[in-house]
């Protein structure tokens, strides 16, 4: 007999996995010569320079057993390093992950080894997750010989899990190369699941396959979760893989969460801004209707100097603009406020020339003295002066963080627009 057992799903009001203000920050600096910050003409160093990446910057959830969260955002937004964090590959810089109520980081040996056993992780490439001098039986076998199974009991359960992901006996003594994509994949399913874990973590697992064979992986999650009560953390880039296997959804930009909700109604009633941009460039199946027109524009900038605020204001088709600016007129404001503030304002040219630079029509009276003065302040070299002229001019996106609020039951945000004025959001 085979020692898997039919995990049913737990029933409980209690969260599996609880994450509180979680935050991992890499330093940009490792060394000290390279850490020490210089003055502007390269001379003596000023002290030490303490940036740092903010990959993950104080998320907050609960994920429940038997359900499905799905993390989504741009590459670069801190999904891949959140789920290291969470499995404890890598230790947070602050926050809490609390897995059935017990913090991780303070798990002894033995608690971190049961830990290790009911949360496995399921990476994005399949072919580089799997050490090609191994057969794929000894890779799925693994995680059964280091928790004490017999070599009986590992060949009969490597066999059975072998057929549940798809694949025949006859592929116990293959190597990795040997195998699709697709099949590569489902030995890195068996391999997580071979010690029956609580929670999988699946860090982008079908992004690499064509559209098929990511069909048939997905059906064959959901199946696996149905028989085993799996709870997943899934990650992904892509919005309409999400719709189809999660339960709730959260959109992560630079390192926090923007929005989060049941999947149906985050997908049929998006708030954020950012959000919405996302789901415009999902391709539509329908041939009347025209080809995706994506609303975002702009880098992504940079983690290691996050902007102030909202962290999405720098690229907000939406941005909340003060008197007297149109939104072309405050976007023209702001590239021309960054140069002031990075100093990297022309300065030996004519003022009109640096005006005319920036901005490609009249401006109100008070905004013409105000660009007229930081102008004037940088051409002298006081450029404290120059950007507290132009301080006088702000979106409450760049000056305030938006906290993520109730807007519905189970529909949290962050934003700063009025939820309630928002247009009804349709592909």
């Amino acid at each position: 007999m085979s020692r898997s057992v039919r995990r049913p799903q737990n029933e409980t009001d209690e969260p599996l996995l609880r994450v509180e203000n979680l935050t991992k920050h890499f330093p940009v600096n490792t060394g000290f010569i390279s850490s020490l910050r210089w003055n502007s003409s390269g001379g003596f160093p000023l002290g030490l320079d303490d940036k740092s990446v903010r990959a993950v910057d104080g998320v907050s959830f609960d994920l429940y057993p038997g359900e499905t969260l799905g993390v989504v955002g741009e590459s670069g937004c801190g999904k891949s390093t959140l789920a290291r964090t969470l499995l404890g590959l890598t230790d947070p810089t602050d926050g809490a992950v609390k897995f059935r109520g017990m913090r991780t980081t303070t798990f002894g040996s033995d608690e971190k080894r049961e830990f290790r056993r009911n949360a496995q992780i399921v990476f994005q490439d399949p072919q580089s997750s799997l050490n090609p001098r191994r057969k794929a039986g000894n890779i799925i076998a693994d995680p059964l010989e280091a928790a004490g199974w017999s070599e009986e009991e590992r060949r009969e359960r490597v066999l059975e899990l072998l057929g549940q992901v798809g694949l025949k006996e006859e592929h116990y003594g293959r190597y990795p190369h040997e195998f699709s994509g697709g099949q590569r994949q489902r030995i890195n399913l068996a391999r997580a699941l071979s010690i029956n874990p609580d929670l999988v973590i699946a860090d982008e697992p079908v992004s690499g396959l064509d559209m098929s064979v990511q069909a048939q992986i997905l059906s064959l999650m959901q199946d696996l979760q149905d028989e085993y009560g799996l709870t997943y953390l899934f990650i992904t880039h892509d919005l309409s893989v999400i719709r189809n296997v999660a339960d709730r959804v959260a959109v992560m930009y630079l390192g926090d969460f923007v929005e989060t909700g049941p999947v149906e109604r985050l997908f049929t009633e998006p708030h954020h801004p950012y959000t919405c941009a996302l789901l415009e460039a999902v391709p539509n199946p329908d041939p009347d209707v025209r080809g995706v027109e994506p609303r975002l524009v702009g880098d992504v900038p940079s983690p290691s100097d996050p902007p102030s605020g909202c962290k999405f204001h720098t690229r907000c088709p939406e941005l909340i603009v003060p008197d007297p600016f149109t939104r072309e007129e405050y976007h023209e404001y702001m590239a021309f406020r960054s140069d002031v503030q990075d100093e990297n304002l022309q300065t030996d040219v004519e003022p009109a020339a640096v005006r005319a630079h920036y901005f490609g029509g009249d401006l109100p009276p008070d905004v013409e003295r105000t660009i007229e003065s930081a102008v004037s302040h940088a051409a002298d070299g006081d450029w404290d002066d120059a950007r507290a002229a132009l301080a006088e001019y702000r979106s409450p996106c760049e000056a305030e963080v938006p906290e993520l609020q109730s807007v519905a039951d189970g529909h949290l945000l962050a934003c700063h627009l009025d939820a309630e004025e928002r247009e009804a959001f349709s592909w």
